[in-house]
């Protein structure tokens, strides 16, 4: 579990990077999706200031399972303005993570007010 986690999680934070937003929102949990078209979920995301350009190299990942399909994931996440690049922050981030269906699925609504909510783990 821990290794698909952790692949699930690269992938969604690449595609975060690449502001791939459509193909973001299939990555997001059921109450999310109904609450959020894709198209809102993409106009929303194109329309923040900040993006994701890597994780903090000396800091890994942490995954804490609460139960079989729920974790979090503790990850301290480089962002960069879209305008202005040499505006850099980190930040920590704690993403909670569910088992729908069988796939590991995200909270959109904590992507659309990234970078400056994170879940209360």
């Amino acid at each position: 579990i821990k290794k698909e986690t952790r692949e699930v999680f690269e992938n969604f934070l690449q595609l975060w990077q690449e502001e791939r937003y459509f193909e973001l929102y299939k990555f997001g949990k059921k109450h999310s999706t109904e609450q959020l078209t894709m198209e809102e979920f993409a106009t929303r995301m194109v329309e923040l200031d900040w993006v994701p350009t890597g994780l903090v190299p000396e800091h890994e990942p942490q995954i804490t399972y609460r139960y079989r399909t729920l974790l979090y994931v503790k990850a301290s996440i480089i962002f960069q303005h879209k305008n202005y690049f040499d505006l850099q922050f980190t930040k920590q981030h704690y993403f909670l993570i569910m088992k729908e269906k069988g796939k590991w699925r995200f909270d959109l609504i904590q992507m659309i007010r990234s970078p400056f909510y994170s879940s209360v783990k």
